[in-house]
């Protein structure tokens, strides 16, 4: 595994996240099997990358298995669910990750790309946090961490309006979640990446990877890894007392 071994104590043994076969996914899969924690990595398209994923993790001596799940779909959600915890029992930690967009400025974006948008990076972290929750009321606890954006905080950038209102809203709900669950040891936060240092970023526009790395007070790209470690964080026993918060990871860019 590639991950190194941290002092990180997670708040349950049973960790779902969803996107897991992608950039941060992976991070945050791998990171989490180090701790120990058991983690179905649910995938909707990208099979071959979470079976990889989860033989990189069982090789390594963690437990993971690979679930596929259209978060977009409540009654997919709700099989995935089913499916991840008759093996690894209860989830305790949700982690909504899945998400995405497509570039369109707002004369030419469709309505079907404006829903499949909001769905996939807001409706669908509320499908998978309400199959969470009963299950969490009952073993007393738990932890849902989301993954917003910069974007949600600080729009803006150009032909993003409807991902940047999807991440906004996500940033909503979860105080809003957290204010509502808390008292059933329900804790409840987001971490809020900026851009992501990947190979395709850099590949695709690094024109666009060199301006924000430029404009950033600590000169760099945040990597996958360093997302990751945040939802770690919030993850673990060492955030008790931290709920309702948006953790920014974006090597300082929204300082600028």
């Amino acid at each position: 595994m590639s991950s190194r071994k941290t002092a990180w104590v997670l708040a349950a043994s049973h960790a779902l996240v969803t996107g897991g076969a992608g950039n941060i996914g992976r991070e945050i899969c791998l990171k989490m099997a180090a701790c120990g924690t058991n983690v179905t990595v649910v995938y909707h398209q990208s099979i071959d990358r979470a079976e990889t994923l989860v033989d990189e993790i069982t090789s390594s001596g963690g437990s993971a298995q690979a679930v596929c799940a259209d978060v977009q779909d409540e009654q997919s959600v709700s099989n995935a669910f089913a499916q991840a915890e008759q093996r690894f029992g209860p989830v305790g930690i949700l982690v909504n990750n899945a998400g995405g967009f497509t570039l369109a400025d707002q004369e030419n974006l469709k309505a079907d790309i404006w829903h499949h948008t909001t769905d996939l990076n807001l409706t669908g972290a509320f499908f998978c946090s309400r199959q969470a929750i009963p299950s969490m009321k009952r073993q007393g606890g738990g932890v849902i961490v989301n993954i917003a954006s910069i974007n949600g905080l600080h729009p803006g950038f150009g032909q993003t309006a409807h991902y940047d209102a999807a991440k906004a809203g996500l940033i909503g709900y979860t105080k809003s979640l957290a204010a509502e669950i808390g008292p059933y040891g329900i804790r409840v936060n987001a971490v809020a990446p900026g851009l992501i240092s990947t190979e395709g970023l850099l590949k695709k526009a690094p024109e666009l990877a060199r301006q924000v790395r430029d404009r950033s007070p600590l000169r760099c790209l945040a990597e996958p890894g360093d997302a990751a470690d945040a939802v770690l964080y919030l993850a673990s026993d060492a955030s008790l007392a931290v709920t309702g918060t948006v953790m920014v990871v974006d090597c300082g860019y929204l300082l600028s």
